[in-house]
């Protein structure tokens, strides 16, 4: 009734360093490798796609462009539904299961449609995902194509869409699977992979493209979670990469703000974390943020699609937009001394690029036929050399 999100506490006191190698010696690759964390009672409910142990990548070449000898890609575009929506949908949609629910629902810019739609059907359940007219096309057909009930709404996500759906959870009984439902902490698990495939070391920082603040939550709550019970002896500083365009995280900490407080989310290219209004978990995602002695890094669409591309061409991942803002927020960070040259730097890449395929600029020339002739070839392959591909 207070309009805050309850907290789900899993007790963990019990579990011991031989717990912990147990879990690492698992044959489940999957987040559930680390069950004894997560709120779900019974192990039958799991809805598991095999999301998790995504690889963690030394990016040596982007790392030496960008200035951070100690660069790690945490590469999230290989999970099931192609984004880091999974991580917290096979743990919600488990407990959903659990309950006995019928129909899974969600308010998304796509990847969390996606996401919920595949889990879903997983389940066994229907599913219901809105939309804002101008989501990516590609976004919508995956949804659509596992099952979903797909709605497209012309009007504001934070605003008319968010009041319309909230009216529909009422109105139907919908299992709600937005960051309001306290039971999607599957973004713990990225703390637990980070220790485990570092070999049992913490990071400097971690950069998180960050929409409501659900991923710095819940990570900040997996390091504390193996720092209580003696696992690490450290925590890493966090930041939130966030388009200028839509970057509340990065106004209240310039403020000097003890709370969020909303901006208007104008339209950028980051469209995967385009929300203004981050307020169901907004400020304790804050916290978490000072808590680590962190910070919120802002960049425009232009630093954003240069990420893009320099994480294309020198470590060979093609990440959406939003999920290259990590990577721009590293460079802004290594520009500004925030950063140290020799700092162990994970920058996550929270969604693919076929995504959004759309937002990679390129000229029409550039895939113009040519005449079946080696001079046409030469011409065309110096032609690319000239423009840096």
């Amino acid at each position: 009734m207070c309009g805050l999100v309850l907290e789900v506490q899993v007790g963990v006191g019990h579990l011991t360093p031989d717990d912990f190698s147990r879990m690492r010696q698992s044959r489940d690759l999957s987040i559930w490798r680390w069950f004894d964390f997560f709120p779900v009672q019974n192990r039958c409910a799991i809805v598991s796609l095999g999301e998790g142990s995504t690889p963690l990548l030394p990016a040596p070449r982007l790392g030496d462009s960008i200035g951070i000898a100690n660069l790690y890609l945490k590469n999230d575009t290989v999970l099931p539904t192609g984004s880091l929506k999974d991580r917290s949908n096979s743990v919600g949609v488990s407990v959903g299961k659990e309950l006995g629910f019928a129909t899974a629902s969600v308010i998304s810019t796509g990847n969390a449609a996606a996401s919920v739609a595949a889990y879903a059907a997983a389940a066994g359940m229907r599913s219901v995902v809105m939309v804002p007219k101008g989501t990516a096309s590609s976004k919508i057909i995956q949804a659509h194509a596992y099952g979903a009930a797909v709605i497209v709404v012309d009007g504001r996500f934070d605003y008319e869409v968010a009041e319309l759906y909230k009216k529909a959870v009422a109105e139907f009984g919908w299992y709600d699977c937005l960051s309001s439902n306290p039971y999607r902490v599957g973004k713990k698990s990225y703390a637990y992979e980070l220790v485990d495939q570092l070999d049992g070391a913490v990071p400097d920082w971690v950069i998180h493209p960050t929409a409501g603040g659900t991923g710095i939550l819940c990570m900040w709550q997996g390091f504390q979670d193996f720092l209580k019970l003696g696992w690490i002896n450290r925590l890493p500083k966090l930041a939130a990469a966030q388009s200028e365009k839509a970057a509340p995280f990065v106004a209240a900490l310039q403020k000097g703000s003890a709370s969020i407080e909303a901006v208007e989310a104008r339209e950028t290219v980051a469209e995967s974390i385009q929300v203004g209004n981050p307020a169901a978990l907004g400020n304790r995602a804050l916290a978490a943020l000072r808590d680590s002695r962190g910070t919120a890094v802002g960049s425009s669409d232009g630093e954003i699609l240069e990420a893009q591309a320099l994480t294309g061409r020198f470590a060979g991942i093609f990440a959406e937009p939003a999920a290259a803002t990590s990577v721009a927020a590293a460079k802004k960070m290594r520009e500004s001394g925030t950063i140290g040259r020799d700092d162990v730097v994970v920058c996550n890449l929270t969604g693919h690029g076929l995504k959004q395929p759309e937002a990679v600029p390129y000229a029409e020339q550039d895939f113009a036929p040519i005449a079946p002739t080696l001079a046409a070839l030469k011409e065309r392959v110096r032609r690319a050399e000239d423009s840096g591909r």
